[in-house]
């Protein structure tokens, strides 16, 4: 049924936010901050995400009730929208992410060119 789809996206945005939540923590105390500002950039931008689509999947459920003063719905969906937002917009924490993946990809290739040619080869 169609609730049983929105419980399990839920539960799967959940675990991926959680894990990620985890990941971001544990760089944090091995590698320390600036090494983890990719996984921290990147959980602003999925938890928020995750939560204001689960509240809004519950918003969906209530149907007009869901928009309505009996329920916390709608506290909770403009709560979660202000989330996206508090700490900087998503496409700052997005920016973050795609400058270290490009750095990433940029000393992979730099890597690559320096790296001496296996003996035996045609260079």
């Amino acid at each position: 049924s169609l609730i049983q789809s929105y419980v399990a996206e839920s539960r799967i945005e959940l675990e991926q936010a959680r894990l990620l939540v985890l990941k971001a923590a544990w760089m944090m105390d091995t590698v320390g901050n600036r090494e983890a500002r990719t996984e921290i950039a990147a959980i602003k931008v999925a938890a928020a995400r995750s939560c204001q689509a689960i509240i809004d999947r519950a918003i969906q459920v209530f149907g007009g009730a869901g928009i309505g003063d009996d329920t916390l719905l709608p506290l909770a969906w403009a709560y979660a929208r202000h989330l996206r937002i508090a700490d900087g917009p998503d496409e700052v924490h997005l920016r973050t992410v795609a400058r270290q993946e490009f750095r990433r990809a940029q000393e992979r290739i730099d890597a690559r060119e320096a790296a001496p040619a296996p003996v035996g080869s045609a260079a």
